[in-house]
Formats: C-alpha cells, sequence, structure tokens
C-alpha cells in the first residue's frame, strides 16, 4: 500500500511539474560573471527554460557582456531529477554549445553546471562554467531569475471619471519573487492604445513598477510608485496630427499606484491608477475581472448626461467659449 501511495505521489508531482512547465519559462534577475581575478554583474538577465521531458530540458542563457561580448547560446538536454519540496535539481554535468560570431562557428565548452527550479518560490539559480572558443580561461556564470509570467486579456480605461474605453487585448508580465523572505511582485505595464478617445488616437508607453508586497486591506500587491521616478512614453493623434510625443512623469500629487489581485496562482485583476504629469484628469485602467473590488471604475458614462464637457474631460458652464462635448458629441460654442 505504501508503495502505490509513494507511486501515486510521484505520477501526480510529475503530472504537476507537466503542467507547470509547457513552453518556455522565462526567469529574470540578477547574475554575475567571474572572470580569473574580474567580477562583473548585471542587476537583470532573462533565462529561458524549456522542458523537453521528465528527465531533461533546454536552458538559454543571454548574452554577456565584459572583457569581450559571449553571444546568446542553449544548452541542449541539460538533465534533471526532481528533488524534496517540487525543487528541480540538475546535478553536476558537462555541456557544449555552439554559436555562429560574424559567419565563423564558436564553440562553448562546459565544465560544470549545477542548478535548480524551486516551484514553490518559482526562482531557478544556476552555475555554469565554461570556456568560449579559444579562450585560455574559464567563466564562471551565476544566476537567479523569477519567473515572468505574461498574463493577456482585454482592459477597459476610465478617463476622469466620465469616458471608458477599452483595448480587447493587452499582455501585462509579472514577476513573483521573494527578497528578504517578503514575497513581491515586479508588474510591466505594456504599451496600448486606445482609439477614438476624446483626445484623439492614444498611445501609452510601456514602464516596469517594482516592489509590489501584500496588502490584506486591498486584498493584492500593492504599490504606490508617485515617487519612484518612473516615466513613459505617450502620444496623441487627432485627423493624422500628432498632438502629444513625448515622455512623461507622474503627476506627484495625484494617486499614483498599482494593484494585483490573484485567484489562487492566476492574475485575476491589475488595476492601475494614475496622472499623467499636468493633465487635469485621472486614469483607471482595469485588466481582467473589473467587477471585482472597483466599484466607480465602469461609473456611467457621463458624456451621455445631456452636460456640457471639454476636450479634457472636465464639466463646463455655460459661459464656456470653444469646443464641447455634449452626450458624446462635439460642438463650438462661441
Amino acid at each position: 500500500m505504501k508503495k502505490i501511495f509513494t507511486l501515486l505521489v510521484a505520477a501526480f508531482s510529475a503530472t504537476t511539474m507537466m503542467a507547470q512547465m509547457q513552453g518556455a519559462k522565462k526567469f529574470v534577475g540578477a547574475s554575475t560573471m567571474q572572470v580569473s581575478n574580474v567580477n562583473l554583474s548585471n542587476a537583470s538577465d532573462t533565462v529561458s527554460f524549456v522542458m523537453n521531458d521528465m528527465t531533461s530540458g533546454d536552458i538559454t542563457l543571454p548574452e554577456m557582456k565584459g572583457m569581450l561580448t559571449i553571444p546568446s547560446f542553449t544548452i541542449k538536454g541539460a538533465t534533471f531529477s526532481m528533488g524534496s519540496n517540487h525543487v528541480v535539481e540538475f546535478a553536476n554535468q558537462q555541456f557544449t554549445s555552439t554559436v555562429n560570431v560574424n559567419g565563423a562557428e564558436k564553440t562553448i565548452t562546459g565544465t560544470s553546471l549545477t542548478g535548480t527550479y524551486n516551484m514553490a518560490d518559482n526562482s531557478f539559480s544556476l552555475t555554469a562554467v565554461f570556456k568560449y572558443g579559444a579562450m585560455p580561461m574559464p567563466m564562471t556564470y551565476n544566476v537567479k531569475g523569477y519567473y515572468v509570467n505574461g498574463v493577456s486579456g482585454a482592459i477597459s480605461v476610465n478617463v476622469g471619471g466620465m469616458f471608458t474605453y477599452d483595448n480587447s487585448s493587452v499582455t501585462y508580465s509579472v514577476r513573483k519573487y521573494k527578497e528578504a523572505n517578503v514575497e513581491k511582485l515586479d508588474v510591466e505595464v505594456p504599451y496600448y492604445t486606445l482609439d477614438n478617445t476624446i483626445m484623439g488616437n492614444l498611445g501609452l508607453g510601456k514602464y516596469v513598477v517594482k516592489g509590489l508586497v501584500y496588502d490584506e486591506s486591498k486584498g493584492g500587491f500593492y504599490r504606490d510608485y508617485t515617487n519612484d521616478g518612473l516615466t513613459f512614453h505617450f502620444t496623441a493623434e487627432k485627423e493624422g496630427t500628432k498632438t502629444m510625443d513625448a515622455d512623461y512623469t507622474f503627476n506627484s500629487e495625484k494617486p499614483n499606484n498599482i494593484l494585483v489581485k490573484y485567484n489562487g496562482s492566476t492574475v485575476e485583476q491589475i488595476v492601475n491608477t494614475f496622472q499623467i504629469g499636468a493633465m487635469p484628469f485621472g486614469i483607471v485602467s482595469t485588466f481582467g475581472n473589473s467587477a471585482t473590488g472597483i466599484n466607480g471604475v465602469h461609473v456611467a458614462n457621463k458624456h451621455n448626461d445631456g452636460k456640457m464637457y471639454n476636450l479634457a474631460g472636465q464639466r463646463v458652464g455655460n459661459d464656456y467659449k470653444g469646443i464641447v462635448i455634449v452626450n458624446g458629441k462635439k460642438y463650438i460654442k462661441k
């Protein structure tokens, strides 16, 4: 009976592992590179891992820049075994790989490769010792990254609490990791477009918010990034003419924060609240389930309430002169 139970646990672990490792997985984190007495560090490298079966996979290391540039290369068929607590272990092994540099093929000869993939905290650690081409000294490359999860879906963007616009397909990249035993998130807000807004066709550039931590009162991972020094590119185009095309900061006197909610291990919702520079209105972008915990984002579209608004979405009175919007239509008021 005990043997059957052990086999069932092993089978379940294998199934769980295969489910988690479908396709290429990307891990982002800090790395170091050592050659002789020279040590170089990189705060952000990307490593890819493709699981071929239950005992081997392909690992792609990034381009490494030091005394010379070593192109990105793939270690094919790296062998591993399942350790305790869902930790995939790469026992010490040799490897070879080849790269093409300006039409010439160079060989990478690896004397040692060790590492782990911890499915509990989504971390991937690797140490590779190798020689590149005819270089006389071996190089030691260390990296520890955390899984970057790409989540795709529709967003709804509310401007100034009055106008709501949609984009049916955007992809956020979410990286979960631990720092001093505190679980954190980094979120890459993607570039996306909004068409036919009151300002024309808009393009909102991407940026990365780092260090979200779990906030029980908000039910998700949260960060106020007002003072993080972030910038992003913003464009507005009307009737074929760009009216705005520059990098902008966030208004330090207005709310600028992001909230990521999970349902189990799945990102359920991302709510990003921000205000761009001196622009007079705030923006709330909602990805995923917009009905949960964000009452007021999808308020009734007030541009159909019979009142007058200017092109910035602000309510104006009868003495206002210029272009106004009433019930979603533009008029010139003299």
